[in-house]
């Protein structure tokens, strides 16, 4: 079995659990994105994973949990900011799964960026755009339905860098391992409050390779 089919197949079997349907041209769309990061991982470093199984659970499913919080909660979103999107995640995935969403990818490293514009541009995703910046220089009066932090910081960090780019009522959201210290949780908790977000009800969910289980959770926090 090719390397193609396993990961559309895996991928599929996941989101499947969330009912969330793929079109031929979606899998298409993910493979593709997959296949150009590894081939360019060999020269920029942009993740380590690249294991046809794992990227589809790890990386594209992971991702695509925020889908399923959001239509579980009724959340209707018109415009996203990924802070710190690496190789495109989440950013990526979710263009492919909502062309009517607008989305920006931001990234302070210059190689990472330009990979995801080139790959973007490749896929032909118009819904999406990059922006090559770091969060705390990024000049911008734009605010975002909702901001999504993965894989980026210490929740009361990513929080520091996020929050005044989420709009009126609007969401951040921030992709976590469910066994997020104690503490890490007490600090982002304060430092929500001290940026007007209210904590909401986590999205709790699990992923698996192999053996190994992967609990998860999206900190939710809402602009009051």
């Amino acid at each position: 079995m090719s390397d193609k089919v396993i990961m559309e197949k895996t991928l599929a079997q996941w989101l499947a659990r969330w009912k969330i349907k793929l079109s031929p041209k979606q899998l298409g769309q993910m493979v593709a994105h997959h296949d150009a990061m590894v081939e360019a991982n060999r020269r920029l470093n942009l993740t380590r994973i690249t294991d046809p199984v794992e990227s589809a659970v790890r990386h594209y499913a992971d991702s695509l949990a925020l889908l399923a919080w959001s239509r579980d909660n009724a959340v209707s979103i018109r415009t996203l900011l990924d802070v710190g999107t690496g190789a495109g995640f989440p950013a990526v995935p979710l263009a492919i799964m909502k062309p009517k969403w607008k989305i920006t990818a931001i990234d302070g490293t210059k190689k990472k960026i330009d990979f995801v514009r080139e790959t973007v541009g490749a896929l032909g995703l118009k819904n999406l755009r990059t922006v090559h910046a770091h969060t705390t220089h990024w000049i911008t009066d734009e605010t975002f339905d909702v901001v999504a932090a993965r894989a980026l910081a210490k929740l009361s960090e990513a929080i520091e860098q996020s929050a005044r780019f989420v709009g009126n009522k609007g969401y951040l959201i921030a992709y976590k391992t469910a066994s997020i210290e104690q503490e890490e949780h007490e600090r982002g908790a304060s430092t929500a409050k001290r940026s007007g977000l209210k904590l909401r009800t986590p999205f709790e969910y699990q992923l698996s390779v192999g053996d190994e289980v992967l609990d998860r959770t999206l900190v939710v926090m809402q602009r009051s």
